[in-house]
């Protein structure tokens, strides 16, 4: 697992604070992140979803060992948790399993739920919180929904907001196709795993994007932070390694 640190300048935010993003733990063990994140002393700390599997009840037992991951983080600093879309099933928008049910709605028990508020963590499903004069805000997965879609008149509400704005959203694909009009200063995404393959610094494959993709890894328009992400695949990651994101202003 690796640290990779980018230092961004924005007038929107000043100088003089931290950032850790994490992304795609997929329920796997927390503990080498978290003690990463207790040597990096970050001010916030981004969860960008895909950090456990389905939050329906189908997958508890498989994420009890990541469950403990919030109160660790929020022990460090501020934490903002928004899904992904294995939280939520893991069904993508014109797969089969997707096309039989006729899309569907978002489905998390509470216990999950209220497990994952009373650790202290912000959850942003399509909502935002103010901290500290900053807008944290978290764009919910579309992939499982009827159309396909994230919701974009939070994106809309969220944009309009009078603070410097931070947006959670798994999805790196929804960058151009739905964020990049949008007046947000950062926006932190996870979901392609780096591309599982790294040939000549490129990702070889992203759900969403395909073959050689453009959003797998880096900053991008110097607001767009993607993380390659935590998750140890069955398939190998090859030039690839895991990785905890630092972005300092």
């Amino acid at each position: 697992m690796k640290q990779t640190f980018y230092r961004l300048n924005n007038v929107a935010f000043g100088k003089g604070f931290r950032i850790a993003l994490v992304a795609d733990l997929h329920a796997g063990r927390p503990d080498k992140a978290v003690e990463l994140l207790k040597d990096l002393a970050p001010d916030y700390i981004l969860l960008a979803g895909d950090i456990l599997e389905a939050l329906d009840g189908s997958r508890d037992s498989e994420n009890e060992q990541a469950f403990g991951i919030f109160k660790a983080c929020t022990d460090i600093a501020p934490t903002f948790y928004c899904t992904g879309n294995h939280e939520d099933g893991g069904v993508h928008s014109g797969s089969r399993k997707w096309k039989r049910s006729g899309g569907k709605e978002r489905v998390y028990t509470q216990k999950n739920i209220q497990r994952i508020k009373q650790s202290g963590v912000t959850l942003l499903i399509d909502d935002y919180a103010l901290k500290d004069g900053v807008a944290f805000g978290g764009l919910a997965s579309g992939l499982i929904l009827r159309d396909g879609r994230p919701n974009l008149d939070f994106l809309t509400r969220f944009s309009a907001a009078k603070a410097p704005k931070i947006l959670i959203c798994h999805h790196p694909e929804y960058y151009e196709k739905y964020l990049k009009e949008y007046d947000i200063d950062l926006i932190v995404s996870g979901h392609a795993h780096g591309g599982q393959w790294r040939i000549f610094g490129k990702g070889v494959y992203a759900p969403g994007q395909g073959l050689f993709p453009k959003y797998t890894s880096g900053v991008h328009d110097g607001r767009l932070v993607i993380s390659r992400g935590l998750k140890k695949s069955f398939i190998p990651r090859f030039f690839n390694p895991k990785e905890i994101v630092i972005i300092d202003f």
